[in-house]
């Protein structure tokens, strides 16, 4: 068993469960990802943020639909084939490069109802990609310089409404559902102000918090897979209702990848915190189809 898992093994047992080895077996895989501080060496084909996309020789860069109709900034890459050593669960695909565009220009990147407020494209064959050139046009302020993401095998409890799944499955108790949404939130709160604590210790040049464990390691915003924080309305439900009109199959939902939008750090076009998530239909997933993938943006 991975001693990460453990960590939140050790975390369940503080508790009073009906049901504890129920609630010990809904534990589920999820990847986490860091992003480089600094500007990183531009390689090709690299998860990143910023810099030249990899694309195909007869690639169009994508224009936004409304305002001034101006090109899309481009936001980051993810190579799958980087990914998948830590894709426990081996949902994502072997190979091929995700590339996202945002629509700066006029802040439509914003609008809850514009189709290509982000925009996506899969590549399944990357052998011969090549770097795009970026529009001229493309103010600097819309040109995020390239950061290398870094990812991470991670676990956590399910989140509203997934701990209620196994509810109606009858595997868990009404308070055992209940107490796993309290319960990873918890933990998750407890973690971000770890981080942020010891980060600030560190501006500062005062010594860190020592936390009891390395449970804090184990959570971020920046996620793939698992059941993200929902800043408002939960994610899943809100991208059910989107993607087929009703929040009925919000069980359906895939987390893409989530994250905090962070302009002061390189990797967002803004510093209001707006947290960015890419929703993906499991059954689109597992066909390698990313043609209906739904951006949903939430702001504090």
């Amino acid at each position: 068993m991975s001693d990460l898992k453990q960590l939140i093994i050790d975390e369940i047992k503080e508790y009073e469960w009906d049901k504890e080895d129920c609630v010990i077996q809904s534990i589920i895989p999820n990847i986490i990802f860091s992003v480089d501080e600094q500007e990183s060496e531009h390689h090709l084909k690299n998860s990143r943020f910023g810099g030249q996309p990899a694309v195909p020789s007869n690639f169009v860069w994508p224009i936004q639909s409304l305002g001034q109709k101006a090109p899309m900034a481009f936001f980051f890459q993810l190579n799958f084939e980087e990914i998948k050593p830590f894709d426990i669960e081996n949902k994502f695909p072997d190979k091929g490069i995700l590339l996202c565009f945002a629509s700066v220009t006029d802040d439509i990147m914003w609008e809850y109802d514009v189709e290509d407020a982000f925009k996506t494209y899969y590549f399944p064959d990357s052998e011969n990609l090549i770097f795009a050139d970026i529009p001229e046009v493309i103010p600097p302020d819309q040109r995020l310089a390239p950061r290398t993401i870094h990812f991470k095998s991670s676990f956590q409890l399910p989140r509203y409404p997934f701990n209620y799944d196994l509810l109606e499955d009858d595997l868990i108790s009404e308070d055992d559902a209940d107490g796993i949404d309290q319960v990873a939130n918890n933990m998750m709160d407890d973690a971000i102000k770890i981080q942020m604590h010891t980060k600030m210790a560190a501006q500062v040049g005062l010594k860190p918090p020592t936390p009891k464990n390395d449970l804090h390691t184990l959570f971020s915003h920046n996620l793939l897979l698992g059941v993200p924080f929902s800043v408002q309305h939960t994610i899943s439900e809100e991208w059910a209702e989107q993607h087929f009109g009703n929040d009925d199959k919000s069980d359906q939902y895939i987390n893409l990848i989530s994250f905090e939008m962070k302009g002061h750090e390189g990797y967002g076009f803004s510093a209001n915190g707006a947290h960015l998530y890419l929703c993906i239909d499991k059954d689109d997933l597992k066909n390698n189809d990313f043609s209906k993938i739904v951006a949903l943006v939430q702001n504090t």
